[in-house]
């Protein structure tokens, strides 16, 4: 069976070539239609031979993307944006999934949206790939969606192992607020338009918590509550960003009878325990914020690799999560633990730095040199201060001064500027008789201190 690509873009020319790239291998034919480009974007359509077609914008998502349809001549039509790549490991996933069917059928695709830090991802999902020649057409003005025409149409909606990664969250602060405030528009319009629309309010709700609105938010989020014929996970999801809202209004109460509402409709989800554990964390309860994290750290490694159960599901960082409930266990005067946490994610994740760091950092801080040296045999030796700092603290208490002394010859390469480093090995130079470069280190320590 054929497949055929179909973009709406204008000014892409940041993403486009990325995008192009990861559907190559399996796009039969990549249609491109561009609502006013200025830049190089349908340059780099052309260079992958992308039939490009041309669209006035009508301040009507559903209206460009169904004029990108129209041109598609695959058994199977899959769309995305400029911003986003399809992963490598999806191509099998979509070639799967590429097979003759008598009926209307869409697949529920997984999307990854990276967020600013580069670490964290929002999980959503939509009907990305669907059958072509089966009057399936795009409705909404803004979040334009298949699902409606698949529904009149008595079609099947399936899950796929199909995912896609979106960097279009990771925008710098002023795109990111231009796209919102495009956005808005769109959607105050579509909610004038289609008031009884439950979906329309949730996302103009979603609009305004993006936009730092939250009040208007939980006013269309309840909006959208009262309407709302929504499957079980778009009701976790409604709540989850609701009670997102609240906190940010100080509503703890509501914002946590939410969370609570939303994790009895869908269990496997990270979302609702996050905020739990953001409430405890700004209530100061660390036993509270240690449960939650839990939970949240145990769902979160679940997702990694299962299939979402909410539209709005968060995917942290494990390295992330780590170090932070290593960190409530310390506050908490539970170090074994913190210790037992981060060493069991090291066998994970053996290069990670980050965990090294909060190792020593805990041998470092308890004064636990047997500790200390212990920690220092596990973790292979790394380009990080900490750890020679640390080794030579280690070796110092053992006499070693020859040892120490080249451990700190080590860090003082590493930060030539830094002044605890020049006393300390200045000090050793001249305990040991080496009064030369003892010298040497005082000249060079004045002078920074000039």
């Amino acid at each position: 069976m054929t497949l055929s690509v179909c973009m709406i873009v204008k000014n892409e020319e940041r993403f486009l070539e990325d995008c192009l790239n990861s559907v190559r291998a399996v796009a039969d034919q990549i249609i491109v239609v561009d609502t006013g480009s200025t830049d190089r974007t349908v340059e780099i359509a052309r260079a992958f031979d992308a039939e490009i077609h041309t669209f006035a914008w009508q301040n009507d998502f559903s209206a460009a993307r169904n004029e990108s349809i129209k041109h598609a001549t695959g058994d199977w039509i899959l769309w995305l944006d400029a911003d986003e790549r399809l992963l490598p490991e999806s191509i099998p996933e979509i070639e799967k999934c590429l097979k003759p069917e008598a009926k209307p059928l869409a697949y529920v695709v997984q999307i990854h949206n990276l967020q600013k830090d580069g670490r964290n991802y929002k999980l959503s999902g939509a009907h990305r790939l669907f059958t072509n020649h089966r009057g399936i057409r795009f409705n909404g003005r803004i979040h334009e969606q298949v699902v409606y025409s698949l529904a009149q149409l008595k079609g099947e909606e399936r899950e796929s192992n199909i995912r896609l990664l979106h960097l279009g969250y990771g925008l710098d602060d002023a795109a990111q607020d231009k796209k919102n405030r495009r956005n808005r528009k769109l959607l105050e319009q579509m909610v004038r338009e289609e008031p009884n629309n439950a979906y329309a309010h949730f996302t103009l709700a979603q609009n305004y918590g993006l936009t730092g609105e939250p009040g208007k938010a939980v006013k269309h989020y309840k909006l959208a509550w009262k309407l709302q014929n929504f499957t079980k996970g778009m009701q976790a999801s409604l709540l989850n960003t609701m009670a997102e809202a609240e906190m940010k209004l100080g509503k703890s109460q509501d914002a946590a009878r939410h969370c609570r509402q939303s994790i009895a409709l869908i269990p496997e989800q990270v979302g609702a325990y996050y905020l739990l554990h953001k409430m405890a964390e700004e209530e100061q309860d660390d036993e509270a914020a240690i449960k939650w994290l839990q939970e949240l750290y145990r769902q979160n490694a679940h997702l990694q690799s299962a299939a979402k159960r909410i539209s709005t599901d968060v995917l942290f960082d494990e390295i992330l999560l780590a170090t932070k409930l290593a960190g409530l266990f310390i506050k908490t005067g539970k170090r074994d633990r913190a210790l037992a946490e981060l060493r069991t994610v090291l066998q994970k994740y053996p290069e990670s730095d980050e965990i090294k760091r909060s190792l020593l950092q805990i041998a470092s801080d308890s004064g636990d040199f047997a500790l200390a040296k212990q920690i220092l045999e596990e973790v292979q030796p790394t380009e990080l201060p900490l750890f020679w700092d640390l080794l030579g603290l280690v070796l110092l208490k053992q006499q070693k001064f020859p040892q120490a002394i080249a451990a700190y010859e080590h860090l003082f390469g590493l930060q030539p500027d830094h002044l605890p480093t020049i006393k300390k090995l200045a000090g050793l130079y001249a305990k040991t008789g080496d009064r030369d470069k003892a010298e040497a280190l005082i000249r060079h320590l004045n002078e920074l201190t000039e």
